[in-house]
């Protein structure tokens, strides 16, 4: 794997000036101005004064091949981190997926290796449930309902039943996306899966917003009224601020969690896939 720089002593040197040794990672997406590893990363090479920097891309879906391609001879470059829309399209242009990724269909992360082969993996889910924990909230407390069952909500539901859930209710517009992620984790998990748009809410502990509704408007998933007032409200938006349904949760009193949480939960585990020494 890439090491972020050739000598730990040169840094003592380099500072928070980057030159032309320091390592680079991607974070694609389009659009990708509300993304906020940038920051996380960056932040954290500065404060360890490391030469390295993460560069926000937003790359249109017909260009994603063509950025593969450059990838995989970017030597400088330790690897991409991957937002929406093209978690999807990414297990297609890797050279090799884990096993999680290629079950969820779906890529977060892409290592760049060293002889510039690429390796998918995805660790959505398995950063929402750390930041779930760090707020004191148990993934295996009770009964969990996912709006949302693309990438980042299939990743959420099998790292919630991988961390002990075993009741979860997903809802998708796209029907038959809902029923594939409901098979999968059938299949693979021994958790109880019910489909469909709920009554109510009053029966979760968990309620995740994992669309994008709420990103650019104050549009909600789903009304609050019904939930429990000590169910975590969590929306994996990150917008800069708290979204509409957010503010809805938190002036009710219910406990939540933002989309920037929940990249911070991922940030140990994206850094350590794209070759950078950060303790779990």
């Amino acid at each position: 794997m890439n090491k972020p720089y050739d000598n730990p002593a040169e840094t003592e040197e380099i500072g928070a000036m980057l030159t032309g040794k320091a390592r680079v990672v991607a974070m694609i997406g389009s659009p990708i101005a509300h993304a906020k590893s940038p920051a996380i990363f960056n932040s954290w090479f500065a404060d360890h004064n490391m030469a390295a920097v993460m560069t926000p891309m937003d790359i249109p879906a017909d260009d994603l091949g063509a950025f593969f391609r450059f990838l995989r001879g970017w030597t400088n470059c330790n690897g991409a981190v991957v937002t929406a829309p093209h978690k999807q399209a990414c297990l297609d242009l890797v050279d090799q997926a884990t096993q999680r990724a290629a079950l969820l269909q779906a890529v977060n992360v892409v290592t760049r290796n060293e002889d510039g082969s690429l390796t998918g993996d995805n660790v959505d889910g398995d950063g929402f449930v750390r930041a779930m924990i760090s707020k004191g909230h148990d993934p295996a407390s009770g009964e969990a309902m996912i709006f949302g069952c693309g990438g980042a909500g299939g990743a959420i539901a099998l790292a919630l039943t991988d961390a002990g859930a075993r009741q979860l209710r997903l809802y998708d517009t796209d029907e038959d996306r809902m029923r594939r992620l409901a098979s999968l984790l059938s299949e693979n998990t021994g958790a109880s899966v019910f489909c469909g748009r709920p009554d109510a809410l009053d029966a979760y502990n968990l309620i995740v917003n994992a669309t994008d509704i709420g990103l650019l408007d104050d549009t909600q998933i789903f009304p609050l009224d019904t939930a429990s007032s000590d169910a975590l409200i969590a929306d994996i938006v990150s917008s800069g601020r708290l979204t509409s349904w957010l503010r809805a949760a938190r002036a009710r009193g219910n406990p939540i969690m933002t989309g920037e949480d929940m990249a911070r939960g991922q940030f140990a585990l994206l850094a350590l896939r794209t070759g950078f020494d950060v303790q779990l």
